[in-house]
């Protein structure tokens, strides 16, 4: 499928106003018809995004409404607030024993934060269960028991470098220790992997950290901030052009790109990634999002995100979460046209209605 581009200026109403602003358009029609917007009235960085309870959390918000707020819910068809009593801007969420549990760090927005804290919510009020002294960057869940991963040292008053487990019946335990700050977790075959500002990936023994490598694996040459299961491996991505895949025996890069991958989702035939990138391999012009099929090797544009700034010059904007939320794919960062619809930083993209998803973060 061929993909056209060009520069051309048309008219956008917005609230009753009309403006003539620059489009590029980087899709066919087919592509275009797969993007919208995501309701109305909320403002935020849209990071971290979670599948809970039939609904969609957003982090990184400043308002809903009129309402201030640091987290949103979606519906599907309303944005709400949940909890007027949450505070600290959100870092990580994931599932365990059917609550949403969060780490947040709490401070002005100058970013000088003062506390970091792991809270949980049980579909009607947050609650506040443990502190550390340091930013929670990863969450995961095997066997039964949590695991907290970030740039922390202590969890309350136990010694944890960078890596924790948690019950709630128990609460903090020991899991060994991490040499410098997790910025991802997976479970993987009942174990758990971690990722983040050292050189390799570690799985947990049980006892001990070991490193994840193989014969002529080739690794990242950057901290690893996102991992997926795809096809039965492990897809890492983060402060590098590439992504890399563990298949159980070495690492092997998949890519390049033309400028670092923030983040992944999967559903049951696609790996969807979004980044500062513009083109994958064997396919240019993706701007900041593209669908990679195992079955053939494929790299697909889905029209793309783009930041415009007014000049209609530079192709510049982000991606910087995912999420599959009732056969969409929701998309945060900083752009202001998805396809060639206007949507401030969110926009949803429409899978074919053969897709299986897998729903969550």
């Amino acid at each position: 499928m061929k993909i056209e581009i060009k520069n051309e200026k048309r008219k956008v109403k917005l609230k009753g106003f009309f403006f003539v602003v620059c489009s590029f358009s980087l899709f066919t029609s087919v592509q275009a018809q797969k993007w919208s917007t995501v309701g109305s009235g909320v403002k935020g960085s849209y990071k971290p995004l979670y599948v809970f309870n039939g609904k969609l959390y957003a982090g990184g918000m400043d308002s809903v409404g009129k309402k201030a707020t640091h987290i949103a819910c979606w519906d599907g068809k309303i944005w709400t607030a949940p909890d007027s009593s949450f505070q600290g801007n959100i870092t990580a969420m994931t599932e365990y024993n059917g609550k949403l549990y969060a780490g947040t760090q709490v401070g002005p927005d100058d970013g000088k934060y003062t506390g970091y804290n792991l809270l949980c919510w049980n579909d009607t009020v947050w609650k506040y269960l443990a502190s550390t002294n340091g930013r929670i960057n990863a969450l995961c869940v095997v066997k039964g028991t949590l695991y907290v991963g970030g740039s922390f040292t202590k969890a309350d008053t136990l010694i944890a470098k960078h890596i924790v487990k948690y019950t709630d019946t128990a609460g903090w335990a020991k899991a060994g220790s991490i040499p410098n700050s997790v910025w991802a977790l997976i479970t993987f075959r009942d174990k758990v992997y971690a990722g983040g500002q050292f050189q390799s990936v570690v799985r947990w023994t049980g006892k001990y950290w070991e490193d994840v490598l193989g014969p002529g694996s080739q690794f990242a040459t950057g901290w690893v901030k996102c991992f997926v299961n795809y096809f039965d491996e492990i897809y890492a991505c983060g402060e590098f052009d590439y992504l890399i895949k563990w298949d159980t025996k070495s690492w092997t890069p998949v890519g390049p790109f033309n400028g670092v991958t923030a983040t992944m989702v999967v559903d049951s035939s696609g790996l969807f990634v979004g980044g500062d990138f513009t083109a994958a391999p064997n396919s240019d012009n993706v701007f900041h999002v593209v669908d990679y099929e195992n079955y053939n090797r494929s790299w697909n544009c889905m029209g793309g995100v783009i930041y415009w700034s007014g000049d209609c010059t530079t192709y510049s904007g982000t991606v910087s979460s995912l999420a599959l939320y009732k056969k969409e794919i929701y998309i945060g960062g900083k752009f202001t046209l998805a396809g060639n619809i206007v949507a401030t930083n969110f926009a949803k993209y429409t899978l074919p209605p053969n897709s299986t998803l897998v729903e969550g973060k």
